[in-house]
């Protein structure tokens, strides 16, 4: 079994977990609103413009994202102890490639749900208390926000990419330990990164 030897305090405060941990909680905050005002209590029938699909959409993009991210948290928890080069590229490519496919969705979803908002009629959303109005609205920004947020962790996991075949290629990069059968029967570690992004970026896996 794999049990990781870092302390929870220190994995809480690095800026990729608080990330996901933020992203996780939004995505928490968007599907729970919709589930519990969405729907029109009587009838089931979405309160988008009674559009079935505006709300069925986002809650499925967000619940699935929201699974997801959990499980990349747990990655990210045991990242220090996944020795196989294979496996942790696996995981990164995943990363990359699941939070850059989400942004898109999330932009969809808030184009559609903004749209649907728009074109619900005015006797309608009079006829909503406060809080279903107020839920309905947070929920097309929400959206929104998630689209900078699965790009930001897009964005980290490109640069976790390009470290690791930066390290794989003798350039430096990823901070590891060596493994066996390296080319040239290396087994020394990668240099830490040390390139930035206005001074903010940090290695986002690793400790």
């Amino acid at each position: 079994a794999v049990v990781s030897t870092q302390s929870t305090g220190d994995f809480v405060k690095k800026p990729i977990v608080i990330l996901r941990m933020v992203t996780t909680f939004i995505l928490m905050l968007i599907f729970s609103c919709i589930l519990d005002k969405g729907y029109a209590a009587s009838t089931g029938i979405c309160l988008y413009n009674n559009n079935q699909g505006a709300c069925n959409y986002t809650v499925g993009i967000a619940v699935i994202a929201f699974f997801v991210g959990l499980a990349f948290i747990a990655g990210t928890y045991f990242w220090d102890d996944i020795t196989n080069p294979i496996t942790r590229k696996y995981i990164v490519f995943a990363d990359l490639a699941f939070h850059g496919f989400w942004c898109f969705l999330f932009f969809v979803d808030f184009c559609f749900t903004a749209d649907m908002w728009r074109k619900t009629t005015q006797t309608a959303k009079d006829a909503m208390g406060g809080l279903t109005k107020s839920n309905l609205q947070f929920t097309i920004v929400m959206a929104l926000v998630c689209v900078f947020l699965m790009a930001a962790l897009a964005y980290l996991a490109f640069k976790q990419m390009q470290d690791m075949q930066n390290g794989e290629s003798g350039l430096g990069g990823y901070a590891d330990s060596g493994f066996a059968g390296a080319p040239g029967g290396y087994t020394g570690g990668f240099p830490p990164h040390t390139e930035s992004a206005g001074g903010m970026y940090q290695q986002p896996y690793s400790s």
